[in-house]
């Protein structure tokens, strides 16, 4: 009989242990679960010890693999869809498009989490200086928002992305051996995404990070006549950086994607080559280091890790003279 209750109150005292830990996980909401930040910090996040709750406005375009999370739908488009999401959250990640109606969402955030008592919200912001354009504008009404709500807040800047910078310029790479730009020798500290991921689900599942801005960067900065280098140096070939005017740079991103509108452009690309031509993204922070341990990914680091983006189908270098010639003067 002794026995039989021992085992009882064992299996009682396992319960209740499982069932405190279960009380004391944090909840967090990941906004934008389908966007670049949202999917690279769910990768992460999904393996720790957390409740993951993942925002996606459709779920049939679900491109990551969570199974342990918790999928929801809700547009920030229309706020009536966040209240829901908000029940017995802790923290949220906040992101979204970057276009003309970030400020409008992100408040919309704001206003659901302050209504739920939400603790704490990690927003993505930036470390290059766009001193009063229109994504600055954007995102200082925000802050604002943030600022007034009284929700502990958390900034994660990081410069200037790799892969935003690089990626969609891999076919000029394999076919003209050319990065195109018009940043002259401006210097960017740039960053790779899974350094900012790993800074991210850092700040959300440990303490102490109220109130910090923590501005990200690669551990060097570098303008495009360098980074062309480096490009040429890891692919084997040789590979020319192009400056061009704005003028003609915008000419040719409309010429290449027809559902590019000039506001587009300026808000999405341009303002932040201006910043970089203007020395205003020459910047190198030690935040990745002090808070992990571990160095930053370099710029080589990052054209190995795409190597086959990059170099599969790489034409003859007189082909590829022949296209820059074309391009540039077509």
């Amino acid at each position: 009989m002794k026995q039989i209750y021992i085992k009882f109150l064992y299996k009682k005292l396992l319960f209740l242990h499982k069932n405190s830990k279960v009380q004391k996980m944090k909840r967090i909401l990941v906004t934008t679960g389908n966007g670049m930040f949202g999917r690279a910090l769910i990768n992460l996040l999904n393996t720790k010890d957390v409740l993951l709750r993942i925002m996606v406005r459709d779920r049939n375009k679900v491109t990551f693999s969570a199974p342990r999370a918790e999928i929801v739908t809700g547009d920030m488009d229309r706020p009536e869809t966040l209240d829901p999401l908000m029940e017995g959250v802790d923290s949220i990640f906040l992101t979204s498009p970057m276009d003309s109606s970030l400020a409008l969402r992100e408040k919309a955030v704001i206003s659901a989490a302050k209504k739920h008592g939400v603790g704490q919200i990690v927003k993505i912001a930036g470390a290059v200086r766009h001193e009063g354009d229109n994504l600055d504008l954007l995102h200082g009404e925000v802050l604002e928002a943030l600022r007034a709500s009284g929700i502990p807040l958390t900034l994660v800047s990081p410069n200037s992305l790799m892969e935003t910078s690089f990626l969609a310029y891999a076919p000029s790479v394999r076919y003209m051996h050319a990065l195109y730009g018009m940043s002259g020798h401006g210097k960017i500290g740039l960053v790779a995404l899974k350094d900012i991921a790993e800074i991210s689900a850092h700040v959300l599942i440990t303490p102490g990070h109220d109130g910090q801005n923590y501005e990200l960067t690669g551990p060097e900065s570098i303008d495009l006549f360098e980074v062309a280098e480096r490009f040429s140096k890891v692919l084997g070939k040789r590979i020319r950086y192009i400056d061009l005017s704005e003028e003609k740079f915008m000419k040719m991103m409309m010429k290449f994607d027809k559902s590019l509108t000039p506001e587009r452009i300026d808000l999405e690309v341009l303002c932040h080559l201006r910043a970089w031509r203007e020395g205003r993204a020459d910047l190198i922070t030690r935040t990745f280091e002090d808070l992990t341990g571990k160095k930053p990914t370099a710029v080589d680091e990052f054209i190995q890790d795409n190597f086959d983006l990059f170099h599969k189908g790489m034409v003859p270098a007189f082909m590829a003279a022949i296209m820059r010639v074309t391009m540039v003067n077509g």
